[in-house]
């Protein structure tokens, strides 16, 4: 039996489960979320196991620390970003290289996105794959959040805690490297 309507918001789910203890209130977060947590975890560590292991740990996290989540706030902003310290914890440990595309099946999750800005719209997808791997992680994640999530400036910096002009930064020296790597391929 469920304890909670189809389609209640994040805000009063987390109300009732604070209020009850009852877990029945945190499932639908959890389906409502896990998908967009793997895809984002597997960007930055690029293995299937890693990514799962990564979101289950950060479900927990969110879980155990559900009294410090602002009420009112976004909550995938908020869970996104125990992903993505689970995610870095995790490469620093292992000293794992970062990769977005699978190279033994050709998958990507990039597929079928397009990229907008003005500095890379002109790259084939196929090839701009391929140079998403040589690119440092933080410039890489800079580019996955603002072209793959399609995020704002501003909602990027606050969830990498890094000012406006290290932004545009990050995505100008990206978007040179992806230009430079693409051309010195043809």
């Amino acid at each position: 039996m469920k304890d909670h309507k189809e389609g209640e918001a994040d805000d009063a789910l987390i109300k009732k489960y604070i209020a009850t203890g009852n877990s029945g209130y945190f499932e639908p977060i959890v389906e409502r979320y896990e998908r967009y947590a793997y895809i984002y975890a597997y960007s930055l560590l690029k293995n299937e196991c890693d990514a799962q292991d990564v979101v289950a740990e950060s479900f927990l996290r969110a879980f155990a620390k559900i009294k410090q989540y602002r009420l009112d706030s976004s909550f995938k902003n908020w869970f996104l970003k125990i992903v993505h310290n689970a995610s870095l914890d995790l490469l620093r440990k292992n000293k794992t290289m970062v990769y977005l595309d699978d190279q033994e099946n050709g998958d990507s999750l990039f597929a079928d996105q397009a990229l907008s800005y003005d500095n890379i719209d002109v790259l084939d997808f196929g090839e701009l794959q391929k140079s998403l791997d040589q690119l440092p992680h933080e410039l890489k994640g800079a580019v996955i959040l603002r072209y793959y999530y399609d995020w704002d400036y501003k909602k990027i910096c606050e969830f990498l805690n890094i000012p406006m002009g290290t932004l545009s930064s990050r995505l100008n020296r990206a978007c040179k490297k992806l230009r430079n790597l693409y051309e010195g391929e043809r």
